[in-house]
């Protein structure tokens, strides 16, 4: 990409982000630019065919435990863009290819969930952080921030790290306290479920303490674990609307 293409990239992004209340002036822009960062090295790549095929289903990388992983990735992503190291993007690198930290959330490690793709994975990581790398010595550390951002603005505008994260999970502690009769009917009509059967199906944690359910899902989901965030995983408690 060209000078001039950063140029247009990032006027556009920054039109875009304004919209959806994020900016540097708000105090946000590093956390899209950490959701953009986490699509770009991690969430797109060969870790995501894996979780989509058979591979995926052999190596248990279920639902739950690419919601934990992609979190936790946010967060690491997040410390690297807010660092003044200049090599904190490696030091990312470094934590996304160990093959023996076992992933928050999980109790295994990416050599075990990754089996089969490890080398794609490595190749993909590498290239992608070298790009940032780039962005990052040419650019000021806001363009920088906000080109990292566009990659976030494709299908992840409303994930964990950007503003409607926290409407989502409102919406969702209403509805699991049963205070949301709309959602109830949707339930219904939808999915032929009544609430209480529903609401049986949910992860202990949700039966004992959503205080802690609140906690981690607006701060660091992958504490509530993979098989609690299995369940949340393309669950309508996580919906913004009854559309």
């Amino acid at each position: 990409m060209g000078e001039s293409d950063h140029k247009a990239a990032i006027t556009h992004t920054t039109d875009v982000l304004q919209r959806l209340g994020v900016s540097a002036q708000a105090g946000n822009l590093a956390n899209a630019a950490a959701v953009g960062i986490t699509q770009l090295v991690w969430r797109n790549g060969p870790i995501e065919d894996a979780h989509a095929g058979e591979r995926g289903r052999r190596n248990q990388l279920h639902d739950g435990v690419m919601f934990a992983r992609n979190t936790w990735v946010y967060q690491q992503a997040l410390d690297a863009v807010t660092s003044s190291d200049p090599y904190a993007l490696l030091t990312l690198e470094d934590r996304l290819l160990d093959r023996h930290l076992v992933w928050p959330g999980t109790a295994r490690t990416l050599k075990q969930f990754g089996y089969g793709v490890l080398g794609e994975i490595d190749k993909h990581t590498k290239k992608t952080i070298n790009g940032l790398m780039g962005w990052r010595r040419r650019l000021t550390h806001e363009e920088f921030l906000t080109l990292a951002a566009l990659n976030g603005l494709l299908g992840a505008e409303d994930h964990f790290g950007m503003p409607v994260w926290e409407l989502r999970v409102q919406a969702a502690m209403t509805r699991l306290r049963g205070q949301d009769p709309t959602f109830t009917a949707r339930l219904k009509s939808r999915y032929d479920l009544d609430f209480a059967t529903w609401l049986d199906t949910a992860p202990p944690v949700v039966h004992t303490d959503l205080l802690e359910v609140e906690r981690a899902l607006l701060t660091a989901p992958y504490e509530l674990g993979a098989d609690a965030l299995d369940w949340f995983a393309w669950n309508p408690v996580l919906t913004r609307d009854q559309q």
